[in-house]
């Protein structure tokens, strides 16, 4: 290996480090995507919620207010 000089290295980074990192950026990908989508079903149900309470329907805005707790528990690591 004469043609490589004293600072050079030849340095070989194993296929299973860079699958690891893909595989990585991958997770934290998905978990951006995750986040985002669970917040925009949160304001969706805010808002329809913000509406029952103005038009003063107990049994929709009780449901709905079932499904944002449930929303939330179900996703409760994500904060």
């Amino acid at each position: 290996m004469s043609h490589l000089n004293k600072h050079q290295k030849n340095e070989i980074v194993p296929f299973t480090a860079v699958t690891n990192e893909t595989s990585m950026y991958q997770k934290e990908a998905e978990m951006v995507l995750l986040k985002s989508q669970i917040s925009f079903q949160k304001g969706q149900l805010l808002d329809k919620i913000d509406k029952t309470l103005i038009n003063r329907d107990e049994q929709k805005f009780s449901e709905l207010s079932k499904q944002y707790i449930q929303l939330l528990n179900q996703y409760s690591y994500l904060n």
